[in-house]
């Protein structure tokens, strides 16, 4: 193999290599609108479940998608995200802060909704990602 083909080669590699890294980096992880979820509660009972034992909590709802119901109590949004927590009463502030790949429309603070999403665990909130709308 000559020096030239060596070198085309690597660039060829690059470039290959380029092109599936845009493509992962782009890539949208599907949505769960059509997916039944595993578990249906309140912002209150998910948010106590984990208050009470994490470790618990976790073993059970981590990587599910729970549809959870209760008050939207404060919405978030920029150019690259779009959230909203719904409250429950022994949280400290929220309880369950859902994340939607799109803007929600029709969704204002006050509202009693239920929103599908992931769990993802618990940090101040509980997490949900990949949230999706299911009833205003």
């Amino acid at each position: 193999m000559t020096k030239k083909n060596i070198i085309l080669s690597i660039v060829l590699i690059a470039v290959v290599g380029a092109l599936i890294g845009n493509y992962l980096y782009n890539k949208r992880v599907p949505g769960l609108e059509d997916v039944a979820p595993d578990y249906s509660l309140s912002a209150d009972e998910l948010f106590n479940a984990f208050d009470a034992d994490e470790a618990t909590a976790l073993s059970k709802y981590e990587g599910k998608v729970i549809a959870v119901t209760g008050e939207v109590v404060n919405i978030t949004s920029d150019s690259s995200s779009f959230s909203v927590t719904l409250g429950a009463e022994n949280a400290l502030a929220g309880g369950v802060n859902c994340s939607f790949h799109d803007k929600t429309k029709g969704i204002s603070t006050g509202d009693q909704v239920t929103i599908k999403g992931r769990c993802q665990g618990f940090l101040l909130d509980v997490v949900l990602n990949n949230s999706s709308l299911v009833k205003k």
